[in-house]
């Protein structure tokens, strides 16, 4: 397990309806650690919302090997769950599509979800694939978890 502290500012809008609009950033401290998920932790397995989303995922690894940019140690994603802890508490996002530059584990241990830093290099590209619905594929929020 490796740990890492995270600031982040945390923007408030303090406006009111016809005054002048003012933000006041705080910053807020995140204690990211990264530790490998439970063996009885359960992953969503839904469906992608964007029906294109497979074949874009299986062009852009497969641009990579056919450039010859695809080390063997080399890792792509489609919709596997990365993995950290923030704050105590398990954090897992499946970007649409990913590259980890090198992994330093067995590929059987790499299946359905990698844990960066403990299972080889943070992903250097994440990608996720719009959607034309709104809220289908991607939401910001600033509540646990992340998103």
């Amino acid at each position: 397990m490796t740990h890492d502290s995270l600031e982040l500012p945390d923007y408030h809008d303090k406006s009111r309806l016809g005054e002048e609009r003012i933000m006041i950033a705080s910053t807020a401290t995140y204690e990211v650690t990264w530790e490998k998920l439970p063996d009885d932790f359960v992953l969503d397995d839904e469906p992608v919302d964007n029906i294109n989303q497979p074949s874009l995922a299986a062009a852009l690894t497969q641009s990579l090997e056919i450039a010859g940019k695809l080390p063997a140690n080399a890792l792509t994603t489609t919709n596997y769950g990365i993995c950290a802890t923030l704050n105590g508490k398990i954090a897992v996002k499946a970007p649409d599509w990913g590259y980890v530059p090198s992994i330093r584990v067995p590929r059987e241990e790499v299946k359905r979800s990698y844990t960066p830093t403990l299972q080889g290099d943070i992903p250097a590209i994440v990608m996720e694939f719009l959607c034309d619905t709104e809220g289908g594929e991607y939401s910001n929020k600033p509540t646990y978890p992340p998103g």
